[in-house]
């Protein structure tokens, strides 16, 4: 009877959204999100940074490199092992691209060195620079002028911002292909 009930609360729920399945409210204060017809799209903060003049080409290729290898080489090897068509057919362990992504991104963390962690915040969980700032320094709320909440801003907003525009861009420069 209660799963009855689940069922028809989530129908409901997927009904009222006119077909779409839309990111949650949580999900929508830590990203961007575009829409395509019915298919919702988390836009990379990387891709925001490169669109807004921060990043270069070059800068932004090769932290979207940094980001697939990432990516990959964070997949389940359990899966991998369990599912023929991506372990190679086997099921004898991950695949070789799940195991070259593996190393790839090994030496590039490597490379990275103290740049490691704001590059991995940024271009693989997509971590905002304010809110890479906010974890590091610390934040603060920020009110207009009526006293109302507008939004947490780090400490010393300035400063911290541009060295986090300043480590992620040297860190795109460490990353050699």
């Amino acid at each position: 009877m209660a799963k009855k009930k689940r069922g028809k609360a989530r129908a409901k729920k997927l009904a009222a959204l006119d077909g779409k399945i839309r990111p949650t409210d949580e999900q929508q204060q830590r990203g961007q999100f575009v829409t395509a017809g019915a298919s919702v799209r988390r836009v990379p903060v990387i891709e925001t940074l490169h669109k807004t003049g921060r990043l270069s080409e070059d800068e932004y290729r090769a932290l979207g490199y940094y980001r697939d290898q990432a990516s990959l080489a964070d997949r389940s090897p359990t899966r991998s092992c369990l599912d023929e068509h991506i372990g190679g057919g086997q099921g004898h362990g991950p695949g070789a691209a799940v195991i070259s992504a593996m190393l790839e991104t090994a030496r590039m963390e490597r490379d990275l060195g103290s740049l490691r962690d704001i590059a991995r915040a940024v271009a693989v969980d997509d971590m905002s620079l304010s809110q890479w700032c906010i974890s590091q320094y610390g934040g603060r709320e920020r009110y207009n002028g009526k006293g109302e909440f507008v939004a947490m801003v780090p400490n010393f907003e300035r400063k911290a911002m541009k060295v986090a525009i300043l480590d992620i861009r040297m860190a795109a420069r460490r990353i050699v292909r």
